[in-house]
């Protein structure tokens, strides 16, 4: 049997902000490794699919880049 747990967040004005912050970042990262997936498949048809673990693989060199956003300084990991 399957169970799930409802849960309600009420932060404060702060936590709010980190946490938009936080879904900002994650929505530029998925976008960015997104668009290189489109690139990737548009290039070349013939190459399979990447799953998540090659993906992990494919983001390191990218986080230099995303080390000079001025924006991702403001959060942490």
């Amino acid at each position: 049997m399957l169970k799930g747990i409802k849960l309600r967040l009420y932060p404060n004005r702060t936590q709010q902000n980190q946490l938009e912050q936080m879904f900002g970042n994650d929505r530029f990262v998925w976008n960015q490794m997104l668009a290189m997936m489109n690139e990737r498949y548009q290039n070349n048809k013939a190459l399979p699919f990447l799953g998540k673990f090659k993906l992990n693989y494919l983001l390191k060199p990218l986080i230099s880049f995303f080390e000079k956003q001025r924006f991702f300084k403001l959060t942490g990991s």
